[in-house]
């Protein structure tokens, strides 16, 4: 009867330990397939954004900017001198709907979307264009992912 309590003890033991590392692989494996829905989410807003500023579709762009969005960039000044600029939400939206963006559009338009980091609901990417070089900041409210800040440079051709 000795040996019947001790085999049952060790084999709960060893159930148990088995059930904890299928349960931790469980919990990574979900864990992982988050990240990767929210990588894709963050990937997916970051085109968008930059297509909507290529295709005139201000729709797209106001849906994916906070209202709050602070786009800055370093600019020519009076001079030598180099000034940052900020660009608002409102003005994002204004100069979309304008068509500023069209004008830079190509059929083979590249939109590269790295993302860099994801912290709980803020997130950091780059997106790089022909055009432009952006380092992105996500927000993520209501399930969704929207640029809160962006700083960028526009990008110099080969040979320049």
């Amino acid at each position: 009867m000795h040996n019947a309590l001790t085999w049952s003890a060790r084999n709960f033991a060893m159930n148990t330990y088995i059930l904890s590392i299928l349960m931790t692989f469980i919990s990574a494996t979900t864990a992982l397939a988050d990240k990767t829905d929210e990588i894709q989410a963050i990937e997916k807003a970051a085109i968008s954004y930059m297509a909507s500023w290529y295709q005139g579709d201000a729709k797209k762009m106001e849906a994916v900017l906070h209202t709050k969005l602070a786009k800055r960039s370093l600019q020519s000044g009076y001079g030598d001198k180099k000034e940052l600029r900020l660009t608002t939400a409102a003005d994002m939206i204004s100069w979309t709907k304008s068509g500023y963006g069209k004008t830079l559009w190509s059929k083979d338009m590249d939109i590269n979307v790295i993302v860099l980091d994801i912290y709980n609901n803020i997130a950091c990417a780059k997106a790089i264009t022909k055009d432009y070089y952006e380092y992105l900041h996500f927000l993520k409210i209501d399930k969704k992912w929207v640029i809160v800040n962006a700083l960028y440079e526009k990008t110099v051709p080969a040979g320049d």
